[in-house]
């Protein structure tokens, strides 16, 4: 099972420590997340200059934050910026997002990340595109035809079975190995009729310490914030785990404009089912549900807010699980 680190763009200096830290520890793989006012690509430039061997992924880019011709282009650029090494993660994000800050229509979803896989497979194999009726246009790259990996950050049922039709990873946030034959039935149905297979390779909130509830409680925030105000998906997720309720008592208290209450109102429960918190050995004896779950890829996030506790828990992870 590779261990990979998610890493959310907070400044150079940090990045700096984190991807050094991540490239001399021994970690697979490195992804850059693009909220909403970061550009992903300018950062994995910068990754793929500074690093040799790491593996580079967007995770995830929207598929309405450019057209798809532009995420074909973005590939292209860091793809062969880095030797090989990128994988493009597609996700939709969400209408707040979508219409808030893109100024886009958030509709058809699942057709919108599907015609963007065909276009960027197709502009990187360097095969005419015709959009809007013009004239065929191919790639102005000339250095030959591309191969890049792509991975979906799916967790609705069609955009699933979108992933076991077209995609070549699943990295879904969030995720739990206790969970996965539920959580993933679309993805594993779809998967067991049409032969193919993706990588697994879902997002794990990380805290290491000896305080357990504390180190949730750092989690509780993250997910009351998506659980609460982030689209329907996450909390459909939460649901099909088994925490319907809570979800709901998450959501009324967001609403309601009240942060801390829909905070508390996240189960610990839902907190340690989704991520590793702990001591060492706690994290050591949890681990093995996600390689038992089949999971081909642990995306790593730090949830501590201070980068020397992050580095720290970066540097200790990989130590605790080898």
């Amino acid at each position: 099972m590779r261990v990979s680190l998610r890493v959310r763009y907070a400044g150079p200096a940090a990045l700096a420590e984190l991807v050094r830290a991540a490239e001399d520890g021994g970690y697979d793989g490195l992804w850059v997340s693009e909220p909403w006012g970061v550009d992903a690509g300018p950062v994995l430039g910068w990754c793929a200059a500074t690093t040799r061997r790491l593996l580079l992924g967007t995770h995830v880019v929207s598929v309405f934050a450019r057209t798809a011709a532009a995420t074909a282009g973005l590939a292209t650029s860091l793809q062969t910026l880095s030797d090989g090494r990128f994988r493009l993660g597609l996700g939709t994000s969400g209408p707040q997002v979508v219409e808030g800050w893109h100024g886009v229509a958030f509709e058809r979803p699942v057709a919108v990340t599907g015609e963007t896989i065909a276009v960027v497979r197709a502009a990187l194999a360097g095969e005419p595109l015709q959009q809007g009726g013009s004239r065929p246009l191919r790639t102005a790259w000339t250095g030959g035809s591309l191969t890049v990996p792509i991975y979906l950050g799916a967790l609705g049922p069609r955009n699933q079975r979108l992933t076991a039709d077209a995609a070549d990873g699943w990295t879904p946030t969030p995720y739990s190995p206790d969970h996965h034959a539920t959580f993933a039935a679309p993805l594993v149905d779809r998967l067991a009729g049409n032969g193919r297979t993706v990588a697994i390779a879902p997002v794990c909130p990380v805290a290491m310490g000896s305080d357990v509830t504390a180190l949730l409680a750092l989690e509780k925030g993250w997910s009351g914030l998506y659980l609460g105000g982030m689209g329907t998906f996450y909390a459909d997720a939460a649901r099909a785990m088994g925490f319907g309720d809570a979800v709901a008592a998450v959501r009324e208290h967001w609403r309601n404009g009240d942060r801390r209450a829909a905070r508390d109102a996240v189960p610990d429960g839902y907190a340690d089912a989704i991520g590793l918190f702990g001591s060492p050995q706690r994290i050591r004896d949890r681990i093995e549900r996600y390689a038992a779950a089949g999971v081909d890829e642990l995306v790593v996030e730090l949830r501590k807010p201070d980068l020397g506790d992050q580095l720290a828990d970066l540097r200790a992870f990989r130590k605790a699980v080898g």
